[in-house]
């Protein structure tokens, strides 16, 4: 059960209640029975609710990777931080997005399984850098910079970050999955 009552509309100011009003329309767990948990702990402040809208809508759409890619490394940062709700809702969203529950499985062991690409390699070695210091190794970023522009690496870092700060906000506020846990590694 979350730390924080779950926020409602009536608790929005008049000219923030579209931020509900939005929330309550993109459910992402899948159904229309109101905002999921993440939006009913975080409404508890509407402006920060707001915020973050702002920064992850455009940075799923201009991180520099493509849907499937993106959801691979943010499942990887789910895992990186035990991030119960993280995985639990992105495993979901992922495998919308065509990753299949092999590839879920061997992220926790991408180095030796899953056949993934070059390309997905560097960006789980420059994730798995972050989650332990904020200077990443020369050779981890020349390594991702290999296979991408700098528009790309500017949206990649943001994105890690962007999650490992959600993840943080989600265990801190203990906020509950909305159906059973999928469980580690699905």
């Amino acid at each position: 059960m979350s730390r924080l009552p779950n926020a409602t509309r009536e608790t929005f100011p008049d000219e923030l209640k579209y931020v509900w009003d939005g929330v309550a329309r993109d459910r992402t767990a899948g159904d229309d029975s109101g905002p999921a948990n993440i939006f009913l702990a975080m409404g508890n402040n509407p402006a920060l609710l707001r915020g973050y809208l702002r920064l992850a809508n455009p940075l799923w759409a201009n991180c520099g990777l493509d849907v499937r890619t993106r959801e691979l490394v943010i499942l990887r940062c789910a895992l990186l931080q035990h991030s119960t709700y993280e995985w639990h809702q992105h495993v979901r969203i992922g495998r919308a997005a065509g990753v299949t529950d092999a590839e879920i499985k061997a992220l926790a062991h991408w180095k030796t399984e899953g056949g993934f690409s070059d390309s997905e390699k560097a960006l789980f070695a420059y994730a798995d850098a972050l989650s332990s210091t904020d200077h990443p190794g020369r050779d981890v970023f020349d390594g991702l910079a290999a296979h991408f522009e700098p528009a790309a690496l500017v949206g990649i870092t943001i994105l890690v970050a962007f999650y490992f700060a959600t993840a943080k906000f989600l265990g801190a506020m203990e906020v509950d999955t909305e159906t059973p846990f999928v469980g580690w590694p699905v």
